[in-house]
């Protein structure tokens, strides 16, 4: 008897399951709709570039669209205004050089973007800061058993670059690898920050050579044998910083403990503070410091930390 209810339980459960397919389609929330700012002004020669687009809902997988027939201008703490200009109108504002020598951002100026769209306009401010040199960079041999991607290498070079922090709290970076002219990805997504001289925010790393993750953090996969390897370290702001910590968290945000969601913090505000017109994303400015090297195996150091 026992035998024969489990029997009869075991089919009903099967009828059960299989009965439930039919697939459900769930209603997104709808979210107000929000101007996205992309741009850093850099002490770069050449263009500079600001991006506008229109933010969407979440499971909308569309292509973002950008934002045309904007009035974009950048102004300096001495007055002097740059246009951007939609050349090619798809909401890529562009400021061009006049000559080969004019470079737009420079180090201790404090700078103005005003965007307006659709009689709205936004503003957000930020000041260019100080950037260490990068002294070197320096590999040694080693392998990676547990690589799973056959693209990436399980024996070659694990790089790491040097250099040291200004004194002084609150100098912030973000640090960018490039493997033969093709910028490095970083596990798991984000980007890659330091604060001083370690990665989180702390007052015992002021004025140090940059610590071991950070200096690692060049290579997340190995080089091999004359590969070209490019490191970028750029200044930013504390709220940059903030901004990229908290947009790295969010997009790692998954799992049984992830946490509530937050909102990104943003610099570009609607002048019109009681308008229902937000903005989101980032307007930064960046001095940058570069080094290249070549990977050659008879100058691998050993022992490196």
């Amino acid at each position: 008897m026992k035998t024969k209810l489990l029997f009869i339980i075991a089919i009903f459960t099967t009828l059960l399951l299989t009965s439930c397919e039919d697939v459900v389609q769930l209603e997104g929330p709808k979210s107000d709709s929000f101007l996205i700012v992309e741009g850093t002004i850099t002490n770069q020669k050449g263009q500079q570039v600001i991006a506008l687009s229109q933010s969407q809902d979440y499971f909308n997988n569309a292509t973002v669209k950008g934002i045309t027939n904007a009035t974009v201008k950048v102004t300096d703490n001495e007055g002097k205004v740059y246009e951007f200009k939609d050349v090619k109108n798809v909401g890529k504002y562009v400021w061009t050089p006049k000559s080969t020598t004019e470079i737009m951002g420079a180090i201790g100026k404090t700078y103005t973007l005003e965007v307006t769209s659709n009689g709205e306009t936004f503003r957000a401010v930020s000041e260019m800061k100080r950037v260490p040199k990068i002294d070197s960079i320096a590999y040694q041999a080693d392998t990676r058993e547990n690589e799973t991607d056959p693209k990436k290498p399980k024996v070659g070079f694990e790089a790491q670059f040097y250099g040291r922090d200004f004194t002084g709290i609150g100098d912030c970076y973000r640090i960018k690898s490039f493997k033969n002219n093709k910028e490095v990805e970083l596990r798991r997504g984000g980007v890659q920050l330091a604060y001083d001289a370690a990665i989180q925010k702390s007052r015992t790393a002021d004025g140090l050579v940059f610590i071991i993750p950070v200096r690692r953090s060049i290579s997340p996969d190995l080089f091999v044998e004359k590969d070209t390897i490019t490191v970028e370290l750029t200044s930013i702001t504390e709220g940059h910083y903030d901004f990229w910590t908290q947009a790295t968290q969010e997009v790692n945000n998954a799992g049984l403990f992830s946490r509530p969601s937050a909102n990104i913090p943003t610099n570009v505000i609607n002048i019109n503070l009681s308008s229902s017109k937000k903005a989101s994303g980032w307007f930064g400015t960046s001095a940058l410091s570069t080094f290249t090297t070549i990977v050659d195996a008879k100058k691998a150091r050993t022992g490196l930390k």
